[in-house]
């Protein structure tokens, strides 16, 4: 049996293990922000449907030439869409990848902060003494069969891990 003995600081923890299990989930939607289309593109795109809709009305036999150059101004147009979107696209991509980095590392650095800072406080004592690992579960606590901040840390990120692997 498990006994908690600072459940604030367990809880804690969990809860920055799991913002950094959770990180890339996270990251989704704040690059969502940034990846709308320009003004430009939106005002090409209604041009483009506005052209389409205008060549449907056309007979292609009757009016030859000016559906074929409707047409090469939707290519033209298209192609401008195109290349306005790939480089959005690739904006975007820069984008997120920097927001990932930046929550990794700030959450890294709290996490190697506050296991610096909590070390020799214990988060829970177990009831039984298990013998050979005893000394590397509390150190450098001084409480008898406790499991210090550093271990905690690494049992709930490979608990969290593995429990959420299926599901993400």
């Amino acid at each position: 049996m498990l006994q908690v003995i600072n459940g604030s600081l367990l809880i804690y923890f969990i809860i920055l293990c799991a913002l950094n299990v959770l990180i890339s989930h996270l990251v989704k939607p704040i690059a969502a922000c940034f990846n709308k289309p320009s003004y430009e593109e939106r005002t090409l795109w209604a041009e483009i449907l506005r052209l389409k809709t205008e060549q449907k009305k056309m007979s292609m036999k009757d009016e030859f030439a000016a559906y074929s150059k409707l047409q090469r101004k939707i290519n033209k147009l298209e192609g401008q869409l195109k290349d306005d979107s790939q480089s959005r696209m690739s904006k975007s991509l820069a984008v997120k990848s920097s927001v990932q980095i930046i929550l990794q590392v700030t959450l890294a650095l709290v996490t190697v902060i506050s296991v610096i800072w909590f070390r020799r406080e214990p988060i829970v004592t177990l009831e039984t003494n298990l013998f050979p690992l005893t000394t590397f579960l509390r150190y450098p606590s001084d409480i008898p069969n406790a499991i210090s901040t550093h271990v905690w840390v690494i049992i709930t990120n490979v608990s969290l891990r593995s429990l959420l692997k299926p599901i993400l």
